[in-house]
């Protein structure tokens, strides 16, 4: 059969998109299964084409970065926040806050004639207020409200009464997890949040937490509506509040269909500035190479995460009509020791296995200069992260890693989320470079593909029987407690955030004095102890620091994305294309 391709690759030159056809093996005509957007809002909107692993539009309950990040932050506000990617928060529905002292009570201070979004499925009859930020907040720690809060007086003439309150936060709504809030154990910071008026709410802590502001600001930390919630739960439809969102952000819902896109319109009674593009579709393409495809298709005016292997391609090109931009990133990849296993509490053995691995191997063979080998804990865009810290001790060293490991004739077992992420887009050929570097240290390795249900399930059973696991974290702040306390902390020790199962009392202490002190230079001080105990005693390898690309068409003006990924669409402008 003739080659179809032949007359294409004799051509002298190339189109950038022939090429990338060429380099996935794909044909033109698999762009003829993309979902179709209505013509009005190609024309007079933007386009972003974004991973599909999953979508809620809860971020409350979301562990998926497209969830949060992307949807969500348009349609919500939060108290706070992060200001210019440092450890400074700026109001955001609060106007501002005091702290007490003794450092144990949080009063803030919210604005005023802020308007929920009116919807299909809401119509809203009084405006933002402390009512919403208890019920909110509240909702994550599951607790039933002192009989004389506003809330209990409105659900006391809907026919609730205090003791039941606990139906509105977790019970009535479908059983759901609050992954972030559980990770940081907020319910063990926070003794209680009340309303003392109308606009001044009332955070008591049980000790000093200077990272609770970081906290508030982040994505997780939405404001609700908490008459809609009250409507709801009268109607026995609580769950509906993760399906049909009601906000106070830039844009509201308009459509969503699954596996295909979310579309958003700019809400005209937005209390900010208002939205500069009418118009944006979430387009939830499946895969790197599909939305590659639609972005030189013109079915998109940004795509995120690109393949890195096409990432020369793109930059030869660059001038035509797009540009890539760069953001560092509060991420990090890493090989976890599971302490559950007798073998990996051995300090020799895993500082072997870590001499075993060619780091440096993995970032050049899976990033292409997107990355750099992570020899911190904390990441360099952190307002913690030293750079003169002492640096990691247990690189690349193969004769000394085969001496130790070799005698000892181990079978490992590696499990693997076969999920790609900004911190690891390709977590398949990592696990297997891993293996290879093993292997030529004598040690045998099996490689196990899991999916994260799999993976809760397992935890969840006490039966993950892995003394590896491949993983890494991705950051929502610039607060050191958000990267290390949820993945090695005591209090997560057995939560699916801290995969190591790792307890350490020295490691524990510092991460608490952090918290104690309201001075950035002390808290950073601490933070780096605490991350030389973990490089010294080693339960995870540190792997790499990853970079996020987005690309972007010219015409697209104002993007300015966040370490942690959020992406404000309505500080976005589209230049009028000359006809």
């Amino acid at each position: 059969m003739r080659n179809s391709f032949l007359p294409f690759l004799m051509s002298k030159r190339l189109s950038l998109r022939g090429l990338l056809l060429i380099a996935l093996g794909i044909s033109s005509l698999s762009l003829q299964a993309a979902p179709r957007i209505p013509a009005e809002v190609l024309n007079n909107g933007l386009v972003y084409c974004a991973s599909n692993t999953g979508l809620s539009f809860n971020p409350q309950s979301a562990e998926d970065g497209t969830s949060m990040n992307i949807v969500t932050a348009q349609i919500y506000n939060r108290l706070f926040a992060i200001k210019k990617n440092s450890d400074k928060v700026m109001p955001e529905l609060a106007t501002g806050y005091s702290m007490s002292a003794d450092g144990k009570t949080l009063l803030i201070y919210l604005r005023h004639h802020v308007k929920f979004q009116q919807t299909p499925w809401f119509t809203p009859t009084r405006n933002f207020n402390a009512d919403d930020v208890v019920f909110s907040l509240n909702r994550m720690l599951g607790r039933t409200l002192d009989s004389a809060h506003p809330t209990s007086k409105i659900l006391r003439k809907l026919g609730y009464y205090p003791g039941l309150q606990i139906n509105i936060y977790h019970q009535q709504a479908k059983k759901i997890r609050f992954p972030y809030f559980q990770s940081i154990k907020l319910n063990e910071k926070i003794q209680s949040i009340d309303a003392i008026g109308k606009y001044t709410v009332r955070i008591r802590l049980y000790t000093p937490d200077y990272s609770i502001l970081s906290h508030l600001a982040s994505q997780y930390a939405i404001i609700f509506s908490q008459e809609y919630a009250t409507q709801l739960d009268a109607d026995d439809n609580l769950s509906n509040l993760d399906i049909f969102p009601v906000g106070t952000g830039p844009y509201q819902l308009n459509s969503f269909f699954r596996n295909q896109y979310v579309r958003l319109v700019r809400n005209k009674h937005y209390w900010g500035k208002k939205a500069k593009i009418k118009n944006v579709v979430i387009d939830l393409s499946n895969n790197q190479s599909g939305r590659m495809l639609k972005f030189l298709n013109n079915e998109c005016q940004i795509a995120a995460t690109p393949e890195l292997s096409q990432l020369e391609i793109l930059e030869q090109s660059r001038g035509r009509n797009y540009y890539l931009h760069e953001a560092e990133s509060m991420n990090l990849a890493y090989l976890a020791f599971n302490f559950h296993k007798d073998l990996m509490q051995d300090e020799r053995i895993r500082r072997a296995i870590s001499q075993a691995i060619n780091r440096k191997r993995i970032v050049n063979a899976l990033y292409y200069g997107n990355a750099s080998v992570a020899n911190h804990l904390i990441p360099n865009t952190s307002w913690a992260f030293q750079p003169d810290v002492h640096p990691f001790d247990y690189g690349y060293d193969p004769v000394q890693a085969r001496k130790i490991l070799a005698p000892l004739h181990l079978t490992l077992n590696l499990w693997v989320i076969n999920e790609e992420h900004v911190y690891n887009p390709s977590p398949i050929s990592m696990a297997e470079i891993i293996q290879y570097d093993l292997n030529k240290a004598g040690v045998n390795v099996k490689i196990r593909y899991i999916t994260r249900p799999f993976l809760n399930q397992h935890l969840e059973d006490d039966t993950a029987d892995y003394d590896l696991i491949l993983t890494g974290w991705l950051s929502n702040n610039l607060d050191p407690d958000n990267f290390m306390h949820p993945i090695l902390s005591c209090s997560t020790q057995n939560d699916v955030t801290n995969l190591s199962h790792w307890c350490n009392a020295d490691f524990e202490y510092k991460l608490k004095q952090a918290l104690l002190s309201n001075k950035t230079a002390q808290r950073a001080t601490f933070y780096n102890q605490a991350q030389d105990i973990v490089l010294n005693k080693l339960p995870i390898i540190p792997i790499a620091n990853v970079k996020r690309i987005l690309v972007v068409k010219d015409r697209v003006r104002g993007l300015n994305s966040m370490s942690y990924g959020n992406i404000q669409f309505s500080a976005l402008a589209l230049k009028t294309e000359a006809k």
